[in-house]
């Protein structure tokens, strides 16, 4: 789910350093409120040195360095775009140590070195060409803020009249293959759904990829409105049954599925639910930070206080308190347990007043799961710490009308990407060689199909 506190907090680490054997990929964990959430920096020196880093549980974008000092065993890294220096210093040939300085303040930050690039980790089940089936690159319009998306269409080879999907990506800036750590779920998913005999439609977020738009301006509203036009785009396609196209979304995704349908904005005929949010948000993200806090070793009196300031913070994001008030609120909610915040740590504060963040947290779905009236295919994993499970199917199982075709589970196991897992950590996605687990897949194929 959107955090956009976790966020700005991500991007102050994002310098980081190489040196004389500084070439390569090194990867550290930054811990920010509880969230363990890994980090990859990329260094090369060909004519001259350059380095990127990139959160890949936040998605694939990356952030370059602006200038890259190397002297013997140290380096000095600076990001100038967002005011961050780094010093380091070679441990050995696959440990730095150092520390990064923005406004004063500096950070402690160790890196290890990876043997091989994030790219070239091992991702079984991603499909590679030549497909059994046709691939269409795409672009259609969002006609609400005249935005132009672009995706790719995969249609199975023999049928007419076929059930079709789109892919709605979870939150942050995702492509059309919803990219995270190396993995690519939505290329998975289609490969898969379009081997069962289902046309799907993925395609980059606004702003993102080949899709034209404002992403760090758009809101939920932008993103439904955006599904709504790949709708209508795929019904008009050829082979497809208009009747039956649906809406397959993850995370935030699914938030807009359950959105779109409880209030019949779009002509479709089920949706597909991939740890879908089912509480309203203010109440998801106290669990979230509380479930992630836990994971991470917070004791249970830290874990308290936090969720107690946190309820504090999202009822003020809520409320209808001008922008200034409600910072200047959040700042007080703070006081007790942060008497000395940084300059900082408040800018990072005022980003949760920004309009978009004021309107994610304001969401409830529960009044549109009760509208729904197409079929429903929900699934959760009971390792899931940014959904968690339990609460979220229990709201759905009380709050969706009967419906003799739809399809509510928990797995046994699976994080919140529908891995296997031995946690369900956030930093444990990386590792993880599985992309999207096969059994999940085929309850929703043959659904879709027995629809």
């Amino acid at each position: 789910m959107r955090n956009i506190l976790i966020l700005s907090l991500l991007l102050l680490q994002s310098c980081l350093g190489y040196g004389q054997k500084f070439v390569g990929t090194w990867q550290g964990e930054l811990k920010v409120q509880g969230v363990a959430l890994p980090l990859v920096f990329h260094l090369e020196n060909a004519s001259s040195w350059k380095g990127t880093m990139e959160s890949p549980a936040q998605g694939n974008t990356k952030f370059p360095f602006s200038a890259i000092d190397v002297h013997q065993d140290s380096i000095f890294i600076t990001v100038a775009s967002i005011g961050l220096t780094y010093k380091g210093k070679l441990l050995t040939n696959e440990h730095i140590e150092g520390v990064m300085s923005q406004n004063g303040k500096t950070f402690p930050m160790y890196l290890s070195k990876v043997d091989h690039t994030l790219a070239k980790r091992r991702r079984p089940q991603l499909p590679e060409p030549p497909y059994s089936y046709d691939t269409l690159d795409v672009t259609f319009s969002s006609e609400y803020d005249n935005v132009k998306l672009a995706g790719t269409i995969t249609t199975p080879p023999d049928g007419e009249k076929l059930p079709a999907v789109v892919l709605v990506s979870g939150s942050g800036p995702q492509d059309r293959d919803e990219t995270i750590m190396a993995h690519k779920p939505f290329k998975v998913i289609a490969d898969y759904l379009t081997k069962q005999g289902i046309i799907v439609l993925r395609y980059d977020e606004r702003g993102i990829g080949a899709s034209t738009g404002n992403y760090p301006k758009s809101t939920i509203g932008d993103f439904s409105r955006d599904v709504i036009a790949a709708v209508g785009f795929l019904q008009k396609q050829e082979g497809v049954d208009p009747a039956r196209v649906g809406i397959i979304g993850h995370s935030e995704g699914a938030l807009i599925a359950e959105l779109i349908a409880g209030e019949s904005s779009a002509d479709i005929g089920f949706i597909g639910l991939l740890g879908a949010p089912a509480i309203p948000i203010d109440s998801l993200m106290v669990l979230q930070a509380y479930e992630i806090g836990k994971l991470t070793g917070m004791s249970e009196e830290q874990l308290r206080e936090a969720k107690e300031v946190n309820r504090w913070n999202f009822a003020t994001v809520k409320s209808d308190l001008d922008d200034e008030h409600a910072y200047r609120q959040i700042l007080e909610n703070m006081s007790s347990s942060l008497p000395n915040l940084s300059d900082n740590q408040k800018n990072e504060i005022k980003m949760m007043v920004l309009p978009a963040y004021r309107y994610f947290m304001r969401i409830d779905p529960v009044p549109f799961i009760k509208r729904i009236d197409v079929p429903v295919f929900a699934a959760f994993g009971t390792k899931d710490v940014q959904v968690p499970f339990a609460p979220n199917l229990k709201s759905l199982t009380d709050h969706l009308p009967r419906n003799e075709k739809n399809f509510l589970k928990a797995y046994d196991g699976l994080n919140h990407l529908f891995q296997k897992a031995e946690t369900g950590a956030i930093s444990e996605y990386i590792d993880i060689e599985e992309t999207f687990n096969e059994g999940v897949l085929s309850d929703l194929a043959e659904w879709i199909n027995d629809l």
